[in-house]
């Protein structure tokens, strides 16, 4: 009897996944490779003698997770070394090797076990020739061990900045290393979006039944570019009362559109038939690093309409402000690394044709709504002090037009210009971040409103206790310490300044900058989530084809970007500045602020059935 003999691993099997499905139970299920083909390169490429490096981005619920137990325990049986599951923290990890990971484990017939069981060490089990480790990534020297051979890396979006890299570095002694990275997607620019286009980059396709090409496919339809394909489905007949959609008659009219014009519809025995494979995108990656991707709505575990349903609420969340389930929607579901170009905005002026500026503006307005930029000028430019100016008028359902815009030079000639549109005092509102005490007391002296930027400011401090980008506003008198220019009135809340009592609040610069675009680019928004909308679903936002170029160079000194930030890798949007000059773009943006105080918007939104998000900084 040869005593070493369990030290020998055993031959490798032929295919990986033959030997799954016939070895290995997930969850308690035997593994079935049938219900996500998409898996099936990936795995196999985790046991070839080519591919050092495999990264795997892939929609919520189709088992990735699987992928990388499968593979796991693959190594396990048959390989050599140290072998380490990385998460995201060592919580996450604790959880998974109790749940999944060592009962995966232990029905494998093929892995060897040492003389011990697996008490000895939390989320670490000794085989004959492995040892596997499972852990967070979180710790700083989680990552600074022995040499790894072999590493799977699970949930890279949720990394720190750095980390993959550093785990990367643990295998460059090892001549036949293999790393398994599997994830949602991340951040365009991020670590993980690196490690893909580093890759081969290879994308799922289908075979057309009709046409018999192959084909990308992907959730989004876009009916200027029909030749791309997409899930389509009709609204017409659907649309509720209150905004949303009847499921039931909806469901009926999903379909996936070829490229070439074929249909197929969301039943079984239909997309079942449609054969997969990978087409490779990057020629130039090393064959030893493969990536993959793959959007949800290839999958024929997920239900198209789920995903229209999501998709749905997603697009809700954008007009209230709520960009998170877009977040998800794009990252998880459509696989797409996200950025400002994954949700529906697109940063550029958009004017009405046929529109020009006129004092008469709107008919039948509701408001005429101002604001003022105060500006110091400076020497080295030739610049006195001056004011940018906007005047916009606003309809009872909250559609507006640009009146005027411009720059004006003294506190004279803004008095005169207001007064020569018909502005009311009390219906604008005048920048005093510069200069606040001697801009106060001008507001206060003509009944004018201020507002101020502020990052600190209690925005919880509303009667409804509701938060929002803006904080209370408070009469200007009791900030310079002089009598109020009106009598207050006795309420039930206490005493109350008069209506045109000249008043001040604070604002978060974010906050106004995405209520701002969320007017801009209603109509957008809309025609996203349904491409046959009636006119009245959108906010009108127009702006004369006859505006000046300091505007049209002005409104866009802001773009939007999304970032993660924080140990918990928050998803956050954020604002960077792109041009010197924004006056302009401000000014639209506190009239528009205006709206959002007095109603506009939420009275709108209510009548479309949708309820406003909390207008958070």
């Amino acid at each position: 009897m040869n005593i070493f003999s369990t030290a020998i691993p055993p031959a490798c099997p032929a295919d990986i996944i033959t030997w799954a499905e016939a070895n290995i139970k997930v969850d308690g299920h035997s593994f079935d490779a049938s219900r996500t083909p998409q898996l099936v390169e990936p795995i196999r490429a985790m046991a070839d003698a080519g591919t050092r490096i495999g990264t795997l981005i892939k929609p919520v619920q189709v088992g990735g997770s699987t992928a990388g137990e499968v593979v796991l325990a693959y190594w396990a049986a048959f390989g050599n070394g140290l072998i380490q599951f990385n998460w995201e923290n060592d919580l996450k990890a604790t959880n998974r090797w109790h749940d999944r990971i060592l009962p995966a484990l232990e029905s494998c017939r093929d892995i060897k076990r040492t003389g011990h069981r697996f008490e000895e060490l939390i989320c670490e089990a000794r085989y004959i020739n492995t040892t596997v480790r499972c852990q967070g990534v979180f710790r700083e020297d989680a990552l600074d061990s022995d040499t790894v051979p072999l590493q799977i890396n699970e949930e890279i979006h949720g990394w720190k900045p750095g980390f993959l890299s550093k785990a990367r570095r643990r295998q460059t002694q090892v001549w036949n290393s293999k790393a398994f990275d599997i994830s949602n997607a991340s951040q365009v620019g991020d670590q993980l979006h690196a490690a893909y286009e580093d890759g081969t980059a290879e994308v799922w396709e289908i075979n057309c039944p009709k046409c018999d090409g192959w084909h990308k496919m992907q959730f989004r339809w876009n009916p200027d570019r029909p030749g791309e394909g997409g899930l389509r489905w009709d609204a017409d007949g659907c649309k509720l009362a209150d905004g949303r959609f009847n499921y039931n008659k909806l469901a009926e009219t999903i379909r996936y559109q070829m490229p070439c014009g074929h249909e197929v519809r969301d039943i079984a025995a239909e997309r079942r038939q449609l054969r997969g494979r990978y087409r490779v995108t990057n020629e130039g990656a090393h064959v030893s690093h493969r990536s993959w991707t793959f959007d949800a709505v290839s999958c024929d575990s997920i239900n198209w309409l789920r995903l229209v349903q999501e998709w749905h609420a997603a697009v809700r969340g954008l007009k209230t402000g709520d960009t998170e389930q877009m977040h998800r929607f794009v990252t998880e579901r459509e696989c797409r690394f996200y950025s400002d170009e994954a949700i529906p905005y697109r940063g550029a002026v958009v004017v009405s044709a046929g529109i020009t500026k006129s004092r008469d503006g709107l008919p039948n307005r509701a408001a005429r709504l101002w604001a003022a930029d105060a500006q110091k000028g400076y020497r080295s430019k030739g610049e006195l002090s001056h004011y940018w100016l906007v005047i916009r008028d606003v309809l009872e359902n909250c559609d507006s037009r640009l009146v005027f815009e411009g720059s004006i030079q003294t506190d004279t000639d803004l008095i005169a210009m207001l007064e020569e549109h018909g502005c009311q005092p009390r219906c604008g509102v005048i920048d005093a971040t510069w200069d606040t005490k001697r801009l106060m007391e001008f507001c206060y002296r003509n009944g004018f409103n201020a507002t101020l930027g502020s990052a600190k400011q209690e925005w919880f401090a509303h009667p409804d206790k509701i938060r929002r980008f803006y904080s209370a506003p408070k009469p200007i008198h009791g900030e310079l310490n002089v009598p109020p220019r009106f009598n207050y009135t006795a309420t039930a809340a206490g005493w109350t300044p008069a209506v045109d009592e000249p008043q001040v609040w604070f604002y978060n610069k974010a906050g106004l900058l995405s209520n701002l675009d969320f007017l801009r680019y209603h109509e957008e928004l809309v025609r996203q989530a349904d491409a046959n909308a009636p006119a009245w679903h959108f906010i009108k936002y127009e702006v004369p084809a006859d505006v000046s170029e300091d505007y049209k160079l002005q409104i866009d000194s802001w773009e939007r970007r999304a970032s993660t930030r924080g140990r918990a890798r928050e998803h956050i949007e954020e604002w960077r500045q792109t041009r010197p000059a924004d006056h302009m773009r401000l000014c639209e943006g506190y009239i528009a602020m205006l709206m959002e105080m007095e109603g506009f918007i939420g009275n709108r939104l209510a009548g479309l059935g949708l309820k406003p998000a909390a207008q958070e900084p």
